[in-house]
């Protein structure tokens, strides 16, 4: 169990939430936005719940639990409560909500307190740019789409939009400023923004390599990870953020990235997976995800 446990329920959409005790009831509770259509094999909505159930019960998959166990801050951490398909807000304006795809918190041995949200990902892109969003707010009518890009912007990397921000994906800010909401909401020391990545063959790998370009990218214009490299199973040194109306400093913040590998069994998927940490895609070249 790498040094993880777990006194945990795991409810769906809220910390009161029906309870989910499988793969089914987790669809049943908090099934994704587009409902069926999202919830397939292979797809990162079905597989995160398939991770959290794949021994037939809910558990902390290996994956996540080594990762946690990787740093001082995190080895030892006792999870009291996870929620899936958690909305979590961060500030007054409608729709200023994230979905994490999971959203769990607890306590080490000491008094020290931690809170983690999930982004699943297989090949599905990190969403509009911050250029696109700023250019998506309705000219016909006042929008809060520029206010609140300025707040995550001023926040998270203490500066306005520039050409040097406008290609960054807009939902790695959205989650980043989540995940340190929620750790401030818990009374949390820490907040850990984990990226969980699900390959198969089935993926389009150009969107992977993609998706790990775009999430450098983000890493390297924080202030304190510039020069850091963001490993599959190693957490960022955790940080404290400038900080904003929807952005909270007084709790640190991490970044981490996990890979289950789904292997292809005769057209169908193996219902157990164990994949240990260590293991890596045979992925080459300057642009492999890492």
């Amino acid at each position: 169990m790498l040094g993880i446990d777990w006194q945990m329920q795991l409810t769906g959409k809220t910390q009161s939430g029906n309870i989910i005790t499988d793969v089914a009831s987790w669809f049943e509770h908090a099934p994704p936005a587009k409902g069926a259509a999202q919830w397939k094999d292979y797809r990162s909505a079905k597989e995160v719940a398939q991770a959290w159930c794949r021994y037939g019960e809910v558990r902390c998959p290996e994956e996540m639990s080594a990762i946690l166990s990787n740093r001082r801050e995190t080895r030892g951490l006792v999870i009291e409560h996870a929620v899936a398909e958690m909305e979590i807000a961060f500030d007054e304006f409608a729709g200023g909500k994230r979905n994490a795809d999971l959203a769990l918190w607890g306590h080490m041995k000491g008094k020290q307190r931690v809170a983690v949200t999930v982004e699943a990902k297989a090949d599905e892109t990190s969403g509009n740019t911050v250029k696109k969003q700023l250019a998506s707010a309705p000219t016909n009518r006042g929008s809060n789409i520029p206010k609140r890009v300025a707040r995550l912007l001023r926040g998270i990397i203490g500066r306005d939009v520039d050409a040097t921000i406008d290609p960054l994906r807009y939902q790695l800010f959205h989650a980043l400023a989540a995940t340190a909401k929620l750790a401030q909401a818990k009374n949390a020391d820490l907040g850990v923004l984990i990226i969980h990545e699900f390959i198969s063959l089935t993926i389009d790998f150009d969107n992977l390599v993609e998706n790990a370009n775009d999430l450098t990218s983000f890493v390297h214009t924080i202030s304190g990870w510039e020069n850091q490299s963001l490993k599959v199973g190693k957490l960022l040194p955790p940080i404290r953020l400038p900080g904003s109306e929807c952005v909270p400093n007084d709790v640190s913040v991490s970044i981490g990235k996990i890979r289950t590998l789904i292997p292809l069994f005769a057209g169908g998927r193996r219902t157990t997976t164990t994949i240990p940490t260590s293991q890596t895609l045979l992925i080459e070249g300057p642009d492999a995800p890492q």
